[in-house]
């Protein structure tokens, strides 16, 4: 069957209630009952009525002597078999996409040739491929490709659990434009709280929080997508120090609620008043 008639197969939701048609028409021959048609594939039995006398024209129905009796004839046989050809190779692809959309991206720390076996370990929410005969390692994957050190590659079949060490996110509470903005932060208090949490990340959200950082020579990495980003950070093993004016801050936990009800992490946070008091 052409390539093109394959297509439109699936690109033509005519010539798919064809396919249907037929193939229920096979399951039921001789004794077809066009309404029992219609309720299987959902659609009229007026239109039913009309695409049984289009595959007559067509030559791929045939009606015998008695009511509801109909039969496929050679040419529909053929067109069923292509037919069942073409949907099985579209799905053959698809599974092999999906088989791709299941890799998991990493990063060589060593040559890797693909089959080989990698050990697998999380440094700062990103995954790391190891040899196999690390000590310690609990976690393996099998590479989908050739990868130098420090190249990015593609791992399937992954066993065992990568260790990640529990990320936390600090929540800073700031005034409000309303409130003073930046100039009702007490910055020795945030600045207190940013050397003892130590953060692997910055986040901020709004304009307050961006001149506070100013204030305080410090660059932000996350500015976007804050609450989600830093709630997946965490859950990476990542330590996340928010910058947010208080009505957001509610915002910031019912993300972080949200990514533990998943049941990947269990994502701890603290919120801490950054204005002055």
């Amino acid at each position: 069957m052409p390539a093109t008639s394959k297509n439109r197969l699936l690109r033509d939701k005519g010539e798919f209630t064809k396919f249907q048609i037929l193939l229920e028409v096979m399951r039921n021959q001789p004794h077809v009952k066009q309404k029992d048609i219609s309720d299987q594939l959902g659609i009229t039995i007026q239109a039913v009525s009309k695409y049984f006398k289009k595959l007559a024209r067509e030559g791929l129905l045939e009606a015998g002597s008695e009511r509801a009796d109909y039969r496929l004839t050679p040419k529909a046989i053929t067109q069923l078999k292509d037919n069942f050809r073409s949907l099985e190779q579209y799905v053959a692809t698809v599974k092999e996409a999906m088989k791709i959309e299941r890799s998991w991206p990493a990063i060589a720390t060593q040559p890797v040739k693909a089959g080989d076996e990698v050990g697998l370990v999380m440094k700062e929410g990103i995954m790391y491929t190891v040899p196999a005969d690390s000590p310690n390692i609990q976690a393996y994957g099998t590479a989908l490709m050739d990868a130098r050190t420090g190249e990015d590659l593609g791992l399937t079949n992954l066993r065992g659990k990568v260790k990640v060490k529990q990320g936390k996110i600090l929540i800073v509470k700031l005034p409000s434009i309303r409130q003073g903005g930046s100039r009702a932060v007490d910055l020795n208090k945030v600045r207190a709280f940013y050397n003892e949490f130590k953060p692997d990340r910055i986040g901020v959200m709004g304009a307050v929080g961006r001149a506070v950082l100013n204030k305080l020579h410090l660059k932000a990495d996350i500015e976007f997508g804050i609450s989600r980003a830093a709630a997946i950070a965490a859950s990476r093993g990542l330590n996340v120090f928010v910058l947010v004016v208080g009505r957001m801050v509610n915002r910031m936990i019912e993300e972080i609620d949200a990514r533990n009800m998943e049941g990947t992490a269990e994502v701890t946070y603290e919120v801490k008043d950054g204005r002055i008091t």
